[in-house]
């Protein structure tokens, strides 16, 4: 699945992921022309959407990603919510 999102005035997020047996996200790669500091972090966000229900609402994806990410963390051009939407976006 893929799906794309172009944050108003911002950057473009895309999510590239299966869907299992069980209806859940797996194999989740966020890329995008964003900025994240520490880099490293989008691994974070990787592993915080692994297993998540495909029929989950933005808020809860939203949500899932922001109780992950480390204290530190700065979203340059996008945010969670942009996260969210390239999701259900590929869920369309």
């Amino acid at each position: 699945m893929h799906g794309e999102y172009k944050v108003p005035g911002g950057k473009l997020v895309a999510a590239d992921f299966e869907i299992n047996s069980e209806n859940q996200i797996y194999n989740i790669y966020i890329s995008g022309d964003f900025f994240l500091e520490p880099p490293e972090t989008i691994d974070i966000i990787n592993s915080s959407l692994e297993g998540i229900s495909i029929k989950s609402t933005e808020l809860v994806i939203k949500e899932k990603i922001e109780s992950n990410l480390p204290k530190n963390t700065k979203l340059l051009g996008f945010s969670c919510e942009a996260i969210a939407i390239a999701i259900k976006k590929a869920l369309e």
